[in-house]
């Protein structure tokens, strides 16, 4: 079994038998893939507190013949603040699900990690106004859609409800984030 080593984001976490988690990570050089992790679920696990969402992971993955392995992971840039702030669980969690619905395993793109790691930190270590939050999330939606090959319309941009018309007909299912992000918005939009 080959094992190579990375650089990832945890997009989603499931449960898998009774101790162990399938995740769907966003790796720099790899693109998107699933990896098992065996044992995680269990609290003394190594790998259990290593393996969290809002952070940036170096990771040791073991090739499998249907999902990669979780050989070995570190922990390297843990977006802490962002777990103390409801709106900003729901708009990284956000990021987190699109990037998971949009992108396909093993299609690598850097630009893609780059902007969802430069999303997370912008997120972390800011605390924008109101106002302020529905435009990062725009911005962020825009440039994946870009990156993706589904420039939007310039007339549709700017416009937060257009924006997400468009989103939307990418997608092939709604986003869990939505129900939240609709919850938030009368907290972000001033």
């Amino acid at each position: 079994m080959s094992t190579y080593l990375t650089k990832g984001i945890i997009l989603k976490k499931s449960d898998l038998r009774e101790v162990d988690q399938l995740f769907s990570i966003y790796t720099e050089h790899h693109g998107k893939v699933s990896a098992i992790g065996r044992g995680t679920k269990k609290m003394v696990s190594k790998l259990n507190g290593q393996l969290s969402y809002f952070g940036i992971i170096y990771l040791m993955l073991a090739r499998g013949k249907v999902y990669d392995h979780v050989a070995a992971a570190e922990m390297v840039i843990n977006f802490s603040s962002v777990t103390t702030n409801l709106k900003k669980i729901v708009l990284a969690s956000f990021a987190l699900e699109l990037v998971d619905k949009l992108t396909k395993l093993e299609e690598p793109d850097s630009r893609i990690f780059s902007l969802l790691s430069k999303y997370l930190e912008s997120i972390n270590e800011h605390d924008f106004k109101d106002d302020e939050w529905e435009i990062i999330r725009q911005a962020f939606v825009v440039k994946l859609l870009a990156l993706l090959g589904f420039d939007p319309p310039t007339q549709v941009i700017n416009q937060p409800k257009k924006l997400d018309h468009f989103l939307h007909q990418q997608l092939d299912v709604q986003l869990n984030s939505d129900k939240f992000l609709h919850r938030i918005k009368p907290l972000t939009t001033g």
